[in-house]
């Protein structure tokens, strides 16, 4: 029976574990990161991983929802910018965090996405999509508001994660096509969603 904690023991250890399982993501993925290896690196036994968390699925859900919180920060920040094209840099953000964010790199992989869709409880799965769309929803508001969308798109605008998320899980597929096709992707919601400019007027 795994021994009992002190608080100040059990807020260092959840902290650790959860630091152990955003490490070793990039390196062996959900599938293949043990219990038992995250609890190594706490220094705790493999039964007392269970006094942190219910089950590996619910760490990796943590971990993901705090790089996702990452993600949202720096796209409310592109979105609040006082310069140009202000909805084709929160794309281009959008975008370089799905191919490179150290956590947000295993959604590229559709066989660990399809594996930790299976492993989440049903309700938890649609939470999570649900508060994707609320978000997404309210930064497409947010753009809007400041001239960097067109208004009455929001279900459209919604979608672009998973859009991009789709090319991503691609990359492999296009090799060195793989640029091209994501400036291209991502140039093509600019047009759908971009207010149209206003030609400059020319001197007389």
């Amino acid at each position: 029976m795994p021994r009992a904690f002190t608080d100040l023991e059990r807020e260092r250890l959840r902290s650790t574990l959860v630091q152990a399982a955003r490490d070793a993501l990039p390196r062996t993925g959900l599938r293949k990161t043990s219990v038992e290896s995250l609890t190594r690196a706490a220094g705790i036994s493999k039964g007392a991983f269970y006094l942190f968390f219910e089950s590996r699925e619910a760490l990796w859900v943590e971990v993901l929802q705090a790089a996702e919180a990452e993600v949202r920060v720096a796209l409310r920040a592109e979105v609040q910018r006082d310069a140009p094209e202000r909805l084709s840099r929160v794309l281009r953000v959008m975008a370089h965090h799905l191919v490179e964010h150290p956590v947000l790199q295993v959604l590229a992989d559709p066989e660990e996405v399809a594996w930790m869709m299976r492993s989440l409880p049903a309700d938890v799965a649609r939470t999570a999509r649900l508060d994707d769309a609320a978000f997404f929803g309210d930064l497409y508001d947010s753009l809007v508001e400041r001239g960097g969308a067109v208004a009455g798109l929001r279900p459209s605008f919604v979608t672009v994660p998973y859009g991009i998320l789709g090319l991503v899980q691609q990359r492999d597929v296009l090799g060195e096509a793989f640029d091209g096709a994501l400036a291209f992707l991502l140039e093509s919601y600019v047009q759908a969603l971009e207010p149209p400019r206003r030609p400059e007027r020319r001197p007389r």
